[in-house]
């Protein structure tokens, strides 16, 4: 197909090079952000590193559900513009207000919380109390969050993602001299420990969503957004559209960061040094999965796009391009893993117990890889068909019933650690077959839909 379509190829290529470029960029300052925790936490000690992994397991599966729930406010978008209805747009991003209103109340109850729920966690008190301290100050972060998620996904919807990029460059490097702030200490703040994390990600979050506001209410490509502080009267059939497309992208991406983060609570038991470890391995490979993340936005984008211009058999091939081209950077990162991974363990910790679990770790880390990738740019395509539901039971069956399973018997019975990440391998493999499948079921029902 490819010798036969290179022209088609290239021109689909450059699309998705021209939105993911930006959108890869973006991907990697978050999780730069991620990294600069683990990096200065690991200097204030193995308790902070420890306490700071398993807060920001939680925090993960918080964020990813918010923006789960706020994941529609993209494809739909979008989709609209490839039809040229910027009103249409424009509602989208105002009724999404009301979704990151709530679910950004309801995330920060549950973290505020945390002293009362944290006793369920079986871990040494000292990684507990940074835990919840950490989870507390992100709890004043997570309005701020939520509605900056929601712009986030309407600027990209609209393809202005080089301001996004620029926004998000700032945001990591502003975090990098707040990390260092709280977590040492400076002048009257007093030194806080992996906690003071939490308040340097609270912070630029608020800035986030500031400069993302700032910038949907003064740029001339959104003139038809008439964004204010107070959100406009619910309008129930936009805002039942936007979470019947996202509440199952909510739901499966949810899925997936719970899966980890399940992973790294029963893992607490170990200790320390393998929950440090384990965090370590999880931070080298969320940098790779990042890039393929933002591809699969691209693919999400474009493959909206061409269905909303009224072409099908186009968007089926802007899915085709985007799977193979993600199948091949998996490959790639692989080996980038393999060959690396000592100088990557050594930039997190020197404690030479860490490094030698670790430095095992991505040699795994370069297995799962390559299926992480092919079922996040399948699932990126399926939502830009607004099929989201089936991939939402589809994801469940595979994180959950095979991965979970496998990974808890491997570990408790055979590999401890190691077994585990077999067990994500597994879970994650089973989710690429049935994704793909799905996509192409997916891609045929809308060319015969358009006949």
């Amino acid at each position: 197909m490819f010798r036969l379509y290179k022209r088609a190829t290239a021109t689909e290529l450059r699309h998705l090079t021209k939105l993911g470029g930006p959108l890869v960029v973006s991907n990697l300052a978050v999780v730069s952000m991620g990294v600069t925790d683990t990096i200065v936490a690991g200097q204030s000690g193995e308790v902070d590193l420890a306490g700071l992994a398993l807060g920001s397991s939680i925090w993960a599966v918080c964020a990813v559900t918010l923006i789960g729930m706020l994941a529609a406010v993209s494809p739909v978008v979008a989709n609209l513009r490839g039809a040229r209805n910027e009103q249409g747009c424009a509602r989208q991003m105002s009724q999404s207000v009301w979704i990151a209103l709530i679910g950004g109340l309801l995330v920060a109850g549950a973290l505020l919380a945390a002293p009362l729920w944290s006793q369920w966690i079986q871990t040494e008190e000292p990684v507990r109390k940074v835990m919840v301290q950490y989870l507390m100050a992100l709890a004043t972060g997570t309005l701020p969050f939520a509605f900056g998620s929601a712009l986030r996904g309407y600027c990209e919807g609209m393809a202005q993602v080089r301001p996004v990029m620029r926004i998000y460059l700032a945001a990591a490097a502003l975090n990098i001299p707040l990390d260092i702030l709280f977590v040492f200490g400076w002048g009257p703040i007093p030194a806080m420990g992996g906690a003071g994390c939490g308040w340097a990600t609270s912070m630029v979050c608020w800035s986030i969503a500031i400069a993302l506001y700032w910038h949907a209410g003064h740029d001339p490509a959104y003139r038809a957004l008439d964004l204010k502080l107070l959100p406009p009267r619910p309008h129930w059939p936009t805002l039942k559209h936007l979470l019947a497309v996202g509440m199952p992208i909510c739901i499966g991406a949810a899925s997936e960061v719970t899966f980890f983060a399940s992973l790294t609570l029963l893992l607490a038991a170990y200790g320390a040094t393998i929950v440090a470890a384990h965090q370590i391995g999880l931070s080298i490979g969320s940098i790779f999965y990042l890039v393929a993340l933002a591809l699969a936005q691209a693919v999400s984008i474009r493959t909206a796009q061409v269905l909303g211009q009224g072409r099908p058999k186009r968007a089926r091939f802007v899915s085709i391009v985007g799977v193979g081209s993600g199948l091949i950077y998996a490959l790639c990162t692989g080996i980038v893993l393999i060959s690396l991974r000592n100088l990557f363990v050594l930039a997190y910790t020197s404690n030479p117990e860490i490094i030698a679990v670790a430095t095992n770790l991505l040699l795994l880390a370069a297995a799962f890889q390559l299926v992480d990738v092919a079922q996040a740019m399948a699932w990126g395509a399926l939502r830009g068909y607004k099929d989201t539901r089936v991939p939402m039971y589809l994801q469940l069956f595979s994180y959950w019933l095979v991965g979970l399973t496998s990974a808890y018997w491997l570990g408790e019975q055979f590999w401890g650690v190691y077994g585990y990440w077999v067990g994500i391998c597994i879970g994650l493999g089973t989710a690429a077959i049935l994704l793909i499948w799905r996509l192409r079921q997916t891609s045929r029902t809308a060319l015969v839909s358009a006949r």
